[in-house]
């Protein structure tokens, strides 16, 4: 007796030290999101965990911002320091606790009673315990559902990973564009004021009219509006960059050293880049596990037809002292609810879950397309005012330059030409700026990158 007693003692112990080994691991799915960043971003992102790792991201952060913020340095830090992101970072970790979870047997019902007799003499003592064994047959299913749900969170980090990356990129990009504008606005207000200046002194020696200096002291009063606006949509954008990329006030100050791109690539068959797409996208691959995470979740609910079948031992001493010990058996009879209403339920979402899937493809042609020709449109619109019409405002410009220093041209010829190529000149930056737009919108569209051509 004594010896099965200690192998019962054993048996429980042993129980409880695997039940404490169970830990939440994440290094593995991790490793899958680090991959994935520096095969799609070139940038290696960092989960802060520890006090240590925010400190470490903060370090980092200030010494790429010390010498001037490139565009790929805006990228890393959006990936190491966002703080939308870091919170999404999160969900991988409730995702594997969850499958951590659902490979864990239900606890052991234990139960006792004692009654006294009234008119004195023994007590009767009853005990038993029981086990849920329909945990054999639910728990590989959980697992498999919660695995499936643990790779759709991986692919909604990666997906959050691209969509922050690309928000760093407009961020930037529209605050170099504004920060463009501004010198060139600067750079015309002065050219304007020094126009207006020579016009007055020509004023004196009766060369020009009032009316000539009025419109040019009015252009250039245009010109200063015009730079306050571009200045406060430079302050504005570089508080969105400041929010993308998780900066604080005090580490607002940096330069920005990066410029416009020029360059301009060929532009791959639309159907290649629509495959490409799909191939790709972790949305759509997370459209195709909603299907898996839908089929397990039907087959959960199937095995949840009988949800508590117990079995175990029970004693009981009654009150001449005799000891009674045998099996206990406990069931959950389904006569009224058989599950039928979530299996029903699970049916629904699996059919749903499949339509969602013809969806997201649609979708997806759609926004490759409409990027691809948005991205057509911008370069095409900023080649054709940089080989165009800036070049013709300019020989504009040259011949009001100098019959107006001949005085065979009135001031206002020269003054309406400066304007217009000032004003091309502002449009082509915003036309470099589209441009990037679309390309950073394609970009994403296609799941973080360009197919080579």
């Amino acid at each position: 007796m004594r010896r099965r007693r200690n192998g019962t003692v054993l048996v429980g112990a042993l129980l409880l030290v695997l039940a404490g080994c169970a830990t939440v691991q994440t290094e593995k799915e991790w490793a899958r999101v680090g991959a994935f960043a520096k095969e799609r971003i070139g940038a290696e992102p960092r989960w802060e965990q520890t006090a240590e790792d925010a400190q470490a991201t903060q370090t980092e952060v200030n010494t790429m911002l010390a010498d001037g913020l490139e565009r790929r340095e805006a990228v890393q830090i959006a990936v190491l320091n966002n703080r939308a992101l870091q919170a999404v970072f999160e969900e991988l970790g409730v995702a594997k606790a969850d499958l951590v979870q659902a490979g864990f047997f239900t606890n052991p019902h234990v139960d006792g009673l004692v009654r006294f007799p009234t008119e004195g003499g023994r007590a009767s003592v009853e005990a038993g315990g029981l086990i849920n064994i329909a945990d054999l047959w639910q728990i590989p299913v959980r697992k498999r559902l919660a695995a499936t749900r643990l790779e759709a969170a991986t692919l909604r980090v990666t997906d959050e990973l691209l969509g922050t990356v690309a928000g760093a990129k407009r961020a930037y990009d529209d605050a170099v564009a504004l920060a463009a504008a501004r010198r060139e606005t600067a750079r015309v207000l002065k050219a304007l004021g020094e126009l207006r200046d020579q016009i007055a002194r020509r004023k004196e020696y009766g060369y020009t009219s009032d009316f000539d200096i009025a419109f040019a002291r009015a252009a250039v009063f245009d010109q200063e509006a015009a730079l306050a606006r571009v200045e406060g949509e430079l302050r504005v954008a570089r508080i969105h960059l400041n929010r993308v990329l998780g900066l604080a006030w005090q580490q607002a100050g940096y330069a920005l050293t990066g410029s416009l791109s020029e360059d301009v690539g060929p532009m791959p068959d639309t159907e290649a880049l629509v495959a490409h797409a799909l191939a790709q996208r972790p949305d759509v691959r997370l459209a195709e596990l909603e299907i898996a995470i839908s089929e397990r979740a039907l087959d959960l609910e199937k095995a949840r037809v009988f949800t508590d079948v117990e079995v175990g031992a029970a004693y009981e001493r009654e009150t001449d002292g005799a000891d009674l010990v045998g099996p206990a058996v406990g069931l959950q009879l389904p006569i009224f609810d058989q599950n039928q209403a979530q299996i029903a339920k699970a049916a629904f979402r699996l059919r749903q879950a499949r339509k969602q899937r013809q969806a997201v493809v649609v979708m997806v042609r759609e926004e490759v397309v409409a990027a691809a020709e948005r991205l057509a449109v911008a370069r095409h619109d900023a080649q054709l005012i940089r080989d165009r019409v800036i070049p013709a405002y300019r020989s504009a410009l040259d011949y009001a330059e100098k019959y107006f220093g001949s005085m065979q041209l009135n001031m206002l010829f020269l003054l309406e030409a400066r304007k217009e190529l000032f004003a091309n000149s502002r449009r082509y930056i915003d036309a470099l700026r589209e441009a990037r737009a679309a390309e950073v919108n394609l970009e994403r569209a296609l799941g973080g990158t360009l197919p080579s051509t």
